[in-house]
């Protein structure tokens, strides 16, 4: 998959992603760029990235690590935060392989094949 400029706007209207996401909710752990770990509910995800709710804002460029079913621990630079919702793009896609159990064991909504 082909990353983005994050540095410039990479969609034209409000939904239009590089990958289409699914819907999930699934409690993620992950490491702050600080080294704490917190707590986050994933509300859906791509192989490219995945949207957030944490309360506390945190700032574009940013790197987290995620510890996620079936892949383990994933980093993603943040994207963007508003709001108690933070978007992030991973630094590696997730592999096809990979991506449908994962979601799977996340809970994602949805027929999941």
């Amino acid at each position: 998959m082909r990353k983005i400029d994050t540095n410039k706007a990479h969609y034209v209207g409000l939904d239009q992603r590089i990958a289409p996401r699914s819907d999930v909710y699934c409690r993620l752990p992950f490491v702050l760029p600080d080294g704490r770990q917190e707590m986050c509910t994933c509300v859906n995800i791509s192989a490219d990235g995945l949207l957030m709710r944490y309360e506390r804002r945190l700032e574009p460029g940013d790197l987290v690590v995620f510890r996620m079913p079936i892949i383990g621990r994933t980093a993603a630079k943040v994207i963007w935060s508003l709001g108690g919702k933070t978007g992030v793009q991973f630094e590696k896609s997730i592999v096809a392989e990979d991506y449908l159990p994962m979601l799977r064991a996340m809970g994602a909504r949805g027929d999941v094949n």
